[in-house]
């Protein structure tokens, strides 16, 4: 047994236990008053907290058996060069119960030589292409190898069920076949919406079964400046060509932007799903841990790092804030509201007849927060111009990535919601 492998079935034992003991306590229904409503609120901390590091100790596990499988020689320099990175390395790099840092991936890849980090790109593009601390350049590559081999087993898998049902002789296998040919064509149709948006571009992250993905659009390892928008409710991958089109009308030199699209963001017929649902946390705390993580990645360089997220994914975004090192800024494009409210420069844009932006589910409105820096969206209507390409809020947004913050035209759009909470007694 390899010197990482004990500890992955440690790791992945315990994982179950401490589930339990996060989703497990219950208040009692019947307890009333300013106590009950405090304990209520901690312990709605706690399941957010608590979700977003056991999701991040799934993946810690997920990658040390993943490791651990390799030949012993590799396993026990990844086990050697982790743990010297966190002794000598950056100081931005310490002990974490979370997994290993991005600071700390960074400093052991640098200190592979060529030949052993090709070896890896080859050998385990699947790894590499996932550890955030690995420059973007190398996870693109990596990424790109997999996203070939997707394509070609789908498209092949997709001509095998095409045949299967030109001969099926009943009915029932009839049906079966298509439904078969309808996952398989739509698994097929994310593959090519991400590979039309990775054209030009980098490709730093990939499910391919799920068509998650993230892409950076410029120079994300040389930018002085990134970045990273998170999409809301209903985002999917057929989304990405034309959410890199936005993102690529703000990068400049010296300026990146990345579509991260690495969450299962909740969609319509998730709503009455208390895991999963656009009215819950969950969702958000779920993938709150694996943004943190590639925040810290993309910041490992020193690069101005700004979150931006929209609708939904401004909760992930500020979740996901909260325990990241190396976020500067926040943007909150119409905000349902956030929890927890971001201790970084936080701006709001808040658009002309956006509903969800007043709904204030989550917390206060944002726009109404001590602080808040507002943003002027002057031209947009409605919940998803905020990006449009020439419009006064893309242009701002990109100010606030691109560190120009003087440039940034503030005003704060008065909504329905807001019209309505001056008039109802509080």
């Amino acid at each position: 047994m390899t010197a990482l492998a004990p500890v992955a079935v440690a790791l992945a034992a315990a994982v179950d236990g401490w589930e339990h003991a996060v989703f497990a306590p219950q208040l009692p229904d019947a307890w009333r008053g300013a106590a009950a409503d405090a304990a209520r609120g901690e312990l709605v901390r706690l399941l957010d907290r608590g979700g977003g590091l056991l999701d991040r100790a799934r993946r810690l596990s997920a990658v040390l058996a993943d490791v651990a499988a390799r030949e012993p020689f590799d396993d026990a320099r990844l086990a050697d060069a982790l743990a010297r990175a966190a002794r000598s390395g950056p100081t931005a790099v310490g002990p974490s119960a979370d997994g290993p840092a991005a600071a700390a991936v960074a400093h052991w890849w640098a200190g592979l030589s060529p030949a052993e980090q090709e070896q890896l790109v080859v050998g385990r593009p699947e790894l590499v292409g996932a550890l955030d601390g690995v420059p973007a350049a190398v996870r693109d590559r990596a990424n790109r190898a997999r996203l070939a081999v997707a394509r070609a087993a789908t498209e092949a898998e997709l001509a095998g069920l095409a045949h299967a049902r030109d001969e099926a002789t009943g009915l029932g296998e009839l049906q079966d076949v298509e439904a078969r040919l309808a996952e398989v064509r739509g698994r097929l149709g994310r593959i090519l919406a991400v590979d039309v948006a990775a054209t030009d571009h980098a490709l730093l992250a990939l499910d391919p079964a799920s068509g998650r993905a993230a892409i950076g659009i410029g120079d994300v390892d040389a930018a002085r400046h990134v970045g990273v928008f998170v999409p809301g409710f209903t985002a999917r991958a057929e989304d990405l060509p034309a959410r890199t089109a936005e993102l690529a009308a703000m990068t400049r030199p010296g300026v990146a932007t990345v579509a991260w699209y690495d969450y299962a963001a909740p969609q319509w017929p998730e709503v009455l799903d208390p895991a999963r649902s656009v009215l819950g946390t969950r969702a958000a705390t779920a993938a709150s841990g694996r943004l943190a993580s590639f925040l810290d990645g993309v910041g490992v360089g020193g690069a101005h790092v700004t979150a931006v997220g929209h609708s939904y994914g401004s909760l992930v975004v500020a979740q996901a804030a909260a325990t990241s090192r190396a976020v500067d800024d926040v943007v909150l494009l119409g905000s349902p509201g956030v929890t927890p409210v971001p201790r970084q420069p936080t701006w709001v844009a808040e658009a002309r007849f956006d509903p969800v932006a007043d709904a204030g589910w989550f917390g206060a409105d944002p726009t109404v927060l001590p602080g808040i820096h507002p943003l002027a969206t002057t031209g947009a209507v409605g919940h998803g111009e905020y990006l449009r390409p020439g419009g006064t809020s893309a242009r701002n947004v990109a100010a606030v990535i691109g560190g120009r913050v003087d440039d940034v035209s503030a005003d704060r759009t008065i909504g329905v919601g807001d019209r309505l909470r001056d008039l109802l007694p509080r």
